[in-house]
């Protein structure tokens, strides 16, 4: 008979940077689109108002697609160091 296996103490896992990076990001994003469609609705100004935001966005969406890339570029070099 087998016997019981004593209990592992239970650990937060270490949080990932670039995911809390991701998710600011995406939650900054989701503001800005909120935040445009309030002045595309409420404001006579819009061109001059949203552009500005409309371009933060783009850069804002440009950075979390360059850096999830730059992450799984570098998962996959340590994972052929490493032989898998």
């Amino acid at each position: 008979m087998l016997r019981p296996r004593e209990p592992q103490p239970q650990t937060l896992p270490e949080p990932d940077p670039v995911l809390a990076f991701s998710v600011f990001l995406l939650a900054l994003i989701a503001l800005g689109l909120f935040v445009a469609a309030i002045l595309a609705v409420y404001t006579y100004a819009t061109p001059a108002v949203e552009l500005p935001l409309v371009v933060a966005m783009a850069l804002a969406f440009s950075l979390l697609l360059f850096v999830n890339v730059l992450r799984l570029g570098v998962r996959q070099l340590r994972q052929l160091r490493a032989g898998r």
